[in-house]
């Protein structure tokens, strides 16, 4: 026996909704009334509501997605120059004989081994500590870094860290948008329930096949048990 399958997600209601709408509007200009004008008027002016605070969580959530993936971007360039100018660092003392101490002013040891962070707190404080580093080595007497410098990591820090605070703001948007879903869920769900209550009590003199084949023309969709024949649908004419 096939079960009738409520939907269980924003889009399948929407689906159902704009659906059983859509078709209700073609039934009554052919004299066909399955769902009454009450229903059909809710569904009128609910939809549009619906549609817009969907449209307005989609929108937040790829904005969202944007803003994770570009500060994803931003860190790893801070990374990767935080250790181009440990990399630099290394060949320079080598090439010139600097003394040692020179590469803690980098935040790194005195044997030259790189640093292992284990948070992205870690590198932020990393990156701020070098380019305070490099003032003090220049004060001291040593060369500024070039190529990368500090101010290029000046820049790689500021951006990562504005791209984090985007974050932050892109969050806050998607939780407002999400704000009174879950009243409009309510509402969709006891919309789509007048329409399959509608549907029923119309159609309650068809036998169950013609039933299922009218409802599914508005959306509503059935299970069928594995190996169960399906209702099937009236071929479209061919012009």
């Amino acid at each position: 026996m096939p079960t009738l399958q409520f939907p269980s997600s924003d889009k399948t209601r929407m689906e159902l909704l704009e659906h059983a709408l859509t078709t209700a509007g073609k039934d009554f200009d052919a004299g066909n009334f399955y769902i009454s004008k009450e229903t059909f008027n809710d569904l009128t002016e609910f939809i549009p509501s619906y549609r817009d605070r969907m449209n307005k969580i989609n929108a937040s959530k790829s904005n969202r997605s944007k803003e994770i993936r570009e500060s994803s971007e931003a860190f790893s360039m801070m990374v990767t120059t935080t250790r181009d100018i440990w990399e630099v660092l290394r060949r320079r003392v080598n090439r010139i004989n600097e003394p040692a101490e020179v590469l803690t002013y980098y935040e790194l040891p005195l044997d030259g081994l790189t640093p292992k962070p284990t948070s992205n707190a870690e590198w932020y404080e990393i990156a701020e500590s070098m380019i305070d580093g490099d003032a003090k080595a220049v004060a001291a007497g040593y060369t500024a870094m070039q190529n990368p410098s500090a101010l290029d990591l000046r820049e790689a820090l500021e951006k990562a860290r504005k791209e984090k605070s985007d974050i932050s703001q892109a969050d806050r948007e998607y939780d407002e948008a999400q704000e009174g879903l879950e009243d409009l869920r309510a509402k969709a769900d006891e919309l789509i329930s007048d329409v399959i209550d509608d549907l029923r009590y119309f159609l309650r003199k068809k036998d169950a096949p013609s039933q299922r084949r009218i409802m599914r023309s508005y959306g509503v969709n059935f299970k069928y048990l594995k190996g169960e024949p399906e209702d099937e649908m009236p071929e479209e004419e061919v012009e």
